[in-house]
Protein backbone atom coordinates (compact mmCIF):
# COMPACT_ATOMS: atom_id res chain seq x y z
CA UNK A 1 0.00 0.00 0.00
CA UNK A 2 1.41 3.57 -1.20
CA UNK A 3 0.59 6.67 1.62
CA UNK A 4 1.09 9.95 -0.71
CA UNK A 5 1.70 12.49 2.18
CA UNK A 6 -1.12 14.28 3.93
CA UNK A 7 -3.26 12.52 2.04
CA UNK A 8 -6.30 11.26 4.63
CA UNK A 9 -7.21 7.53 4.91
CA UNK A 10 -10.60 6.86 4.08
CA UNK A 11 -11.37 5.08 7.33
CA UNK A 12 -10.58 5.04 10.75
CA UNK A 13 -10.01 1.73 12.71
CA UNK A 14 -12.92 1.93 15.88
CA UNK A 15 -10.56 2.61 18.90
CA UNK A 16 -10.54 -0.71 21.13
CA UNK A 17 -11.11 -0.58 24.93
CA UNK A 18 -7.42 -1.74 27.02
CA UNK A 19 -8.11 -4.79 28.70
CA UNK A 20 -6.39 -2.54 32.01
CA UNK A 21 -9.46 -0.33 31.68
CA UNK A 22 -12.36 -2.91 31.72
CA UNK A 23 -10.51 -4.83 35.28
CA UNK A 24 -10.68 -1.11 36.32
CA UNK A 25 -14.07 -0.86 35.79
CA UNK A 26 -15.42 -4.23 37.40
CA UNK A 27 -13.24 -3.36 40.43
CA UNK A 28 -15.35 -0.16 41.05
CA UNK A 29 -18.31 -1.57 40.58
CA UNK A 30 -17.94 -4.51 43.44
CA UNK A 31 -16.50 -1.53 45.55
CA UNK A 32 -19.31 0.07 45.36
CA UNK A 33 -21.32 -3.07 45.62
CA UNK A 34 -19.70 -4.14 48.80
CA UNK A 35 -20.65 -0.37 50.02
CA UNK A 36 -23.72 -0.56 49.51
CA UNK A 37 -24.11 -3.73 51.46
CA UNK A 38 -22.51 -2.48 54.13
CA UNK A 39 -24.83 0.69 54.23
CA UNK A 40 -28.51 -1.47 54.15
CA UNK A 41 -26.13 -3.76 57.32
CA UNK A 42 -25.95 -1.07 59.55
CA UNK A 43 -29.10 -0.16 58.74
CA UNK A 44 -30.40 -3.33 59.96
CA UNK A 45 -27.84 -3.81 63.11
CA UNK A 46 -29.27 0.40 64.34
CA UNK A 47 -31.10 0.69 67.48
CA UNK A 48 -34.45 1.26 66.99
CA UNK A 49 -36.77 2.61 69.91
CA UNK A 50 -39.31 -0.11 70.35
CA UNK A 51 -43.22 1.11 71.59
CA UNK A 52 -45.71 -0.94 73.58
CA UNK A 53 -49.70 -0.27 72.82
CA UNK A 54 -51.00 2.90 73.46
CA UNK A 55 -47.42 4.65 73.49
CA UNK A 56 -47.44 8.26 71.87
CA UNK A 57 -46.74 8.62 68.23
CA UNK A 58 -46.77 11.88 66.07
CA UNK A 59 -50.11 13.25 64.79
CA UNK A 60 -50.75 10.77 62.23
CA UNK A 61 -46.94 11.37 60.78
CA UNK A 62 -45.82 7.80 61.05
CA UNK A 63 -42.77 8.69 62.75
CA UNK A 64 -41.95 8.48 66.69
CA UNK A 65 -41.85 11.62 68.64
CA UNK A 66 -38.81 11.89 70.69
CA UNK A 67 -39.46 15.12 71.71
CA UNK A 68 -42.52 14.48 73.75
CA UNK A 69 -41.14 11.02 75.13
CA UNK A 70 -41.07 12.43 78.04
CA UNK A 71 -44.61 13.48 78.57
CA UNK A 72 -46.00 10.29 79.48
CA UNK A 73 -47.36 9.79 82.71
CA UNK A 74 -48.61 13.52 82.99
CA UNK A 75 -51.78 14.93 82.66
CA UNK A 76 -53.60 15.26 79.61
CA UNK A 77 -55.04 19.01 79.71
CA UNK A 78 -57.86 18.02 76.76
CA UNK A 79 -59.55 14.77 78.25
CA UNK A 80 -58.88 15.92 82.31
CA UNK A 81 -57.32 12.78 82.82
CA UNK A 82 -53.63 11.30 84.15
CA UNK A 83 -52.44 8.72 81.67
CA UNK A 84 -50.86 5.63 83.11
CA UNK A 85 -46.78 5.71 82.77
CA UNK A 86 -45.26 4.09 79.39
CA UNK A 87 -43.03 1.48 79.25
CA UNK A 88 -39.90 2.19 77.64
CA UNK A 89 -38.02 -0.67 75.87
CA UNK A 90 -34.93 0.84 77.06
CA UNK A 91 -35.51 0.11 80.91
CA UNK A 92 -36.41 3.34 81.91
CA UNK A 93 -39.35 1.91 83.73
CA UNK A 94 -40.16 -1.21 85.54
CA UNK A 95 -43.44 -3.26 83.29
CA UNK A 96 -46.23 -3.00 84.89
CA UNK A 97 -47.86 -6.41 86.04
CA UNK A 98 -49.78 -8.60 83.84
CA UNK A 99 -52.95 -9.12 85.26
CA UNK A 100 -53.89 -12.30 87.26
CA UNK A 101 -53.57 -16.12 85.78
CA UNK A 102 -54.14 -17.85 88.45
CA UNK A 103 -57.54 -19.58 89.05
CA UNK A 104 -59.49 -19.36 92.30
CA UNK A 105 -58.11 -23.49 93.30
CA UNK A 106 -54.74 -22.18 93.01
CA UNK A 107 -55.32 -19.22 95.30
CA UNK A 108 -57.02 -21.35 98.19
CA UNK A 109 -54.08 -23.49 97.81
CA UNK A 110 -51.87 -20.90 98.23
CA UNK A 111 -53.39 -19.80 101.20
CA UNK A 112 -53.74 -23.17 102.74
CA UNK A 113 -49.97 -24.40 101.43
CA UNK A 114 -46.78 -24.85 104.18
CA UNK A 115 -45.49 -21.84 102.27
CA UNK A 116 -48.02 -19.56 103.33
CA UNK A 117 -47.84 -20.34 106.82
CA UNK A 118 -43.47 -20.02 106.32
CA UNK A 119 -44.58 -16.56 105.30
CA UNK A 120 -47.01 -16.05 108.24
CA UNK A 121 -44.59 -16.67 110.69
CA UNK A 122 -41.65 -14.43 109.43
CA UNK A 123 -41.52 -10.50 109.53
CA UNK A 124 -41.51 -7.80 106.70
CA UNK A 125 -42.61 -8.79 103.04
CA UNK A 126 -45.03 -7.12 100.99
CA UNK A 127 -47.45 -10.12 99.41
CA UNK A 128 -48.63 -8.05 95.95
CA UNK A 129 -51.78 -9.41 94.56
CA UNK A 130 -52.33 -7.68 90.48
CA UNK A 131 -56.21 -6.80 89.19
CA UNK A 132 -58.50 -9.58 88.54
CA UNK A 133 -57.43 -11.06 91.85
CA UNK A 134 -61.11 -10.47 93.59
CA UNK A 135 -62.82 -13.58 92.49
CA UNK A 136 -59.72 -15.43 93.04
CA UNK A 137 -59.59 -15.03 97.24
CA UNK A 138 -60.42 -17.79 98.97
CA UNK A 139 -63.84 -16.64 101.04
CA UNK A 140 -64.67 -20.47 102.21
CA UNK A 141 -62.21 -20.85 105.05
CA UNK A 142 -63.55 -21.21 108.47
CA UNK A 143 -62.83 -18.49 110.86
CA UNK A 144 -61.64 -20.53 113.75
CA UNK A 145 -59.87 -22.64 111.49
CA UNK A 146 -55.94 -23.27 111.57
CA UNK A 147 -55.50 -21.00 107.46
CA UNK A 148 -57.79 -17.96 108.69
CA UNK A 149 -55.15 -17.87 111.49
CA UNK A 150 -52.29 -17.85 109.33
CA UNK A 151 -54.01 -14.93 107.16
CA UNK A 152 -54.30 -12.90 110.25
CA UNK A 153 -50.52 -13.84 112.04
CA UNK A 154 -49.43 -13.02 107.91
CA UNK A 155 -50.22 -8.93 108.44
CA UNK A 156 -50.14 -9.39 112.68
CA UNK A 157 -46.26 -9.82 112.00
CA UNK A 158 -45.37 -6.62 110.33
CA UNK A 159 -45.78 -7.67 107.03
CA UNK A 160 -48.23 -6.23 104.45
CA UNK A 161 -51.00 -7.10 101.96
CA UNK A 162 -50.64 -5.36 98.89
CA UNK A 163 -54.27 -5.18 96.56
CA UNK A 164 -53.61 -3.55 93.05
CA UNK A 165 -56.86 -3.63 91.29
CA UNK A 166 -59.25 -3.66 94.37
CA UNK A 167 -62.81 -4.73 94.20
CA UNK A 168 -65.86 -5.86 95.93
CA UNK A 169 -64.42 -9.53 96.46
CA UNK A 170 -61.33 -7.52 97.98
CA UNK A 171 -63.63 -5.73 100.31
CA UNK A 172 -65.63 -8.94 101.56
CA UNK A 173 -61.86 -10.90 102.11
CA UNK A 174 -61.32 -7.99 104.21
CA UNK A 175 -64.14 -8.36 106.33
CA UNK A 176 -64.54 -11.43 106.67
CA UNK A 177 -60.99 -12.92 107.97
CA UNK A 178 -59.63 -9.31 109.63
CA UNK A 179 -63.45 -8.18 111.33
CA UNK A 180 -63.41 -5.38 109.44
CA UNK A 181 -66.66 -3.59 108.49
CA UNK A 182 -65.93 -1.77 105.47
CA UNK A 183 -68.37 -0.20 103.11
CA UNK A 184 -68.56 0.07 99.44
CA UNK A 185 -69.88 3.43 97.75
CA UNK A 186 -70.41 4.69 94.57
CA UNK A 187 -67.38 6.15 92.20
CA UNK A 188 -69.43 9.93 92.03
CA UNK A 189 -66.21 12.03 91.54
CA UNK A 190 -62.87 12.96 91.61
CA UNK A 191 -60.52 12.44 94.06
CA UNK A 192 -57.93 14.63 95.58
CA UNK A 193 -54.49 13.33 97.79
CA UNK A 194 -55.00 13.17 100.75
CA UNK A 195 -53.25 16.07 103.16
CA UNK A 196 -51.44 15.20 106.52
CA UNK A 197 -53.22 17.08 108.29
CA UNK A 198 -56.59 17.64 110.48
CA UNK A 199 -58.88 19.50 108.07
CA UNK A 200 -62.36 20.37 110.55
CA UNK A 201 -65.19 18.17 109.07
CA UNK A 202 -63.34 16.05 107.13
CA UNK A 203 -64.18 12.45 108.81
CA UNK A 204 -60.63 10.62 107.33
CA UNK A 205 -57.81 9.93 109.70
CA UNK A 206 -55.09 12.09 109.16
CA UNK A 207 -51.60 10.24 108.51
CA UNK A 208 -48.70 10.34 107.42
CA UNK A 209 -48.48 9.61 103.25
CA UNK A 210 -46.63 6.21 102.96
CA UNK A 211 -43.32 6.80 100.47
CA UNK A 212 -44.35 4.84 97.61
CA UNK A 213 -47.20 6.89 97.59
CA UNK A 214 -45.70 10.19 97.14
CA UNK A 215 -45.99 12.51 94.00
CA UNK A 216 -45.02 11.05 90.98
CA UNK A 217 -41.21 11.71 89.60
CA UNK A 218 -40.03 11.83 86.11
CA UNK A 219 -36.56 12.60 84.83
CA UNK A 220 -36.75 12.56 81.13
CA UNK A 221 -38.13 9.97 80.42
CA UNK A 222 -37.45 7.72 83.68
CA UNK A 223 -40.33 7.11 86.06
CA UNK A 224 -39.66 7.26 89.58
CA UNK A 225 -43.00 5.95 91.25
CA UNK A 226 -45.60 8.04 92.74
CA UNK A 227 -48.83 8.77 92.06
CA UNK A 228 -50.15 12.08 91.25
CA UNK A 229 -52.33 14.97 93.30
CA UNK A 230 -55.67 14.30 91.66
CA UNK A 231 -57.54 11.00 90.34
CA UNK A 232 -60.11 11.01 87.90
CA UNK A 233 -62.95 8.56 88.37
CA UNK A 234 -62.67 5.23 85.83
CA UNK A 235 -65.08 2.82 85.34
CA UNK A 236 -62.65 -0.03 86.57
CA UNK A 237 -62.48 1.87 89.97
CA UNK A 238 -63.92 0.91 93.82
CA UNK A 239 -63.81 3.44 96.51
CA UNK A 240 -65.43 3.21 100.33
CA UNK A 241 -66.75 4.91 102.88
CA UNK A 242 -64.09 6.71 105.09
CA UNK A 243 -66.20 6.41 107.88
CA UNK A 244 -66.14 2.35 107.91
CA UNK A 245 -62.81 2.26 108.05
CA UNK A 246 -60.78 0.50 111.01
CA UNK A 247 -59.19 3.34 113.49
CA UNK A 248 -56.19 4.86 112.79
CA UNK A 249 -56.42 3.99 108.60
CA UNK A 250 -54.37 6.09 106.35
CA UNK A 251 -56.39 7.98 103.78
CA UNK A 252 -54.75 8.05 100.58
CA UNK A 253 -57.23 10.12 98.25
CA UNK A 254 -60.51 11.15 99.35
CA UNK A 255 -63.25 13.61 98.05
CA UNK A 256 -64.34 15.33 101.28
CA UNK A 257 -66.48 17.44 101.68
CA UNK A 258 -68.71 14.76 99.59
CA UNK A 259 -71.05 12.75 102.08
CA UNK A 260 -70.55 10.14 102.25
CA UNK A 261 -66.94 10.47 101.99
CA UNK A 262 -65.58 7.87 99.86
CA UNK A 263 -61.94 6.95 99.08
CA UNK A 264 -60.37 4.44 96.71
CA UNK A 265 -56.92 4.22 97.73
CA UNK A 266 -56.35 3.50 101.88
CA UNK A 267 -54.38 1.75 104.07
CA UNK A 268 -55.83 -0.09 106.96
CA UNK A 269 -53.53 -1.47 109.96
CA UNK A 270 -54.53 -4.66 111.96
CA UNK A 271 -52.79 -5.55 115.15
CA UNK A 272 -52.54 -8.01 117.67
CA UNK A 273 -51.23 -9.31 120.90
CA UNK A 274 -50.40 -12.71 122.49
CA UNK A 275 -52.97 -14.21 123.92
CA UNK A 276 -53.25 -12.78 128.03
CA UNK A 277 -54.89 -15.30 129.19
CA UNK A 278 -53.70 -18.62 127.63
CA UNK A 279 -49.91 -19.34 127.05
CA UNK A 280 -49.30 -20.06 123.69
CA UNK A 281 -53.11 -19.42 122.77
CA UNK A 282 -54.55 -17.93 119.41
CA UNK A 283 -53.25 -14.00 119.19
CA UNK A 284 -56.04 -11.54 119.57
CA UNK A 285 -56.77 -8.84 117.55
CA UNK A 286 -56.55 -5.51 119.20
CA UNK A 287 -58.03 -2.07 117.87
CA UNK A 288 -55.29 -0.17 116.50
CA UNK A 289 -56.40 2.54 119.63
CA UNK A 290 -56.48 0.57 122.22
CA UNK A 291 -52.88 -0.58 121.59
CA UNK A 292 -51.35 2.29 124.23
CA UNK A 293 -53.61 0.59 126.69
CA UNK A 294 -52.34 -3.29 126.25
CA UNK A 295 -49.09 -1.93 126.20
CA UNK A 296 -49.32 -0.59 129.34
CA UNK A 297 -50.12 -3.89 130.66
CA UNK A 298 -47.29 -5.63 129.32
CA UNK A 299 -49.06 -6.96 125.88
CA UNK A 300 -47.57 -5.35 122.83
CA UNK A 301 -48.89 -4.83 119.69
CA UNK A 302 -47.43 -6.42 116.51
CA UNK A 303 -49.10 -4.69 113.70
CA UNK A 304 -49.28 -4.99 109.72
CA UNK A 305 -50.93 -3.15 107.00
CA UNK A 306 -53.39 -3.90 104.12
CA UNK A 307 -52.89 -1.41 101.08
CA UNK A 308 -56.31 -1.03 99.01
CA UNK A 309 -55.73 0.48 96.02
CA UNK A 310 -59.17 0.45 93.75
CA UNK A 311 -57.94 0.75 90.56
CA UNK A 312 -55.19 -0.66 88.24
CA UNK A 313 -51.90 1.24 89.05
CA UNK A 314 -49.52 0.27 86.78
CA UNK A 315 -46.88 1.11 88.90
CA UNK A 316 -47.55 0.01 91.94
CA UNK A 317 -45.54 -3.91 91.50
CA UNK A 318 -42.34 -1.68 91.22
CA UNK A 319 -39.51 -1.02 93.86
CA UNK A 320 -40.59 1.64 95.84
CA UNK A 321 -42.20 -0.46 98.53
CA UNK A 322 -40.57 -0.36 101.99
CA UNK A 323 -39.98 -4.33 102.04
CA UNK A 324 -39.20 -7.01 99.60
CA UNK A 325 -42.43 -7.16 97.22
CA UNK A 326 -43.71 -10.64 96.22
CA UNK A 327 -46.17 -11.75 94.01
CA UNK A 328 -49.17 -13.25 95.31
CA UNK A 329 -50.28 -14.75 91.87
CA UNK A 330 -47.58 -15.91 90.92
CA UNK A 331 -46.98 -18.09 94.30
CA UNK A 332 -50.63 -19.25 93.39
CA UNK A 333 -50.11 -19.66 90.04
CA UNK A 334 -47.43 -22.40 91.47
CA UNK A 335 -49.94 -24.69 92.72
CA UNK A 336 -52.01 -24.70 89.13
CA UNK A 337 -51.50 -28.19 87.00
CA UNK A 338 -51.13 -26.22 84.27
CA UNK A 339 -47.87 -26.18 84.94
CA UNK A 340 -47.02 -29.68 83.50
CA UNK A 341 -49.30 -32.08 86.15
CA UNK A 342 -48.77 -32.93 88.99
CA UNK A 343 -44.82 -33.90 89.05
CA UNK A 344 -43.72 -30.29 87.64
CA UNK A 345 -46.82 -28.65 89.96
CA UNK A 346 -44.45 -30.55 93.01
CA UNK A 347 -40.89 -28.94 91.16
CA UNK A 348 -42.71 -25.30 90.47
CA UNK A 349 -43.66 -25.53 94.29
CA UNK A 350 -40.57 -26.33 95.85
CA UNK A 351 -38.17 -24.04 93.58
CA UNK A 352 -40.44 -21.29 95.20
CA UNK A 353 -41.22 -22.65 98.68
CA UNK A 354 -38.20 -20.13 99.72
CA UNK A 355 -38.45 -17.67 97.85
CA UNK A 356 -40.56 -15.16 99.93
CA UNK A 357 -38.51 -16.10 103.13
CA UNK A 358 -34.81 -16.37 101.47
CA UNK A 359 -34.53 -12.74 100.69
CA UNK A 360 -32.44 -10.40 102.78
CA UNK A 361 -34.86 -8.49 104.96
CA UNK A 362 -34.93 -4.39 104.52
CA UNK A 363 -34.14 -2.47 107.59
CA UNK A 364 -37.49 -1.67 109.52
CA UNK A 365 -37.91 1.20 111.76
CA UNK A 366 -37.85 1.03 115.27
CA UNK A 367 -41.69 2.10 115.90
CA UNK A 368 -42.45 -0.56 113.09
CA UNK A 369 -43.93 -2.87 116.01
CA UNK A 370 -46.21 -0.86 118.16
CA UNK A 371 -49.96 0.75 117.10
CA UNK A 372 -47.74 4.08 115.84
CA UNK A 373 -45.83 2.08 113.13
CA UNK A 374 -45.52 4.31 110.12
CA UNK A 375 -43.78 4.36 107.25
Amino acid sequence: MVRVYGAVPEALPAPRTPASSRRTALILAAVAGLALTAVIALAALAPHRVELEGEKRDNGSGANSMINADTDGLTNAAEGQVKAPVWHAQGATTPPAPPARALAIDYLSFFTSDMFAEMSDTCCKTLFFPPGHGERLPMELELDGPYVLRIRNFVGNRNTFLFNGADSYTIAFMNRYFGFHIKQVPVVSGYKRREAEMVLGDPSTASSIPEAYALERKVGATYFGGLPNKLAPTEDMTAVDTLSLPGASIIVYNNWPRVPTGTPCFIARYCQIQDPYKEGGVPLKVEVIECPAAEARGYPCSCGFINFVGWNWLASNANVWDSSVVNGDDLSASFSLNFGGMEGKAKKAQSLRLAPVSPIQTVVQEDCSGFNCHY
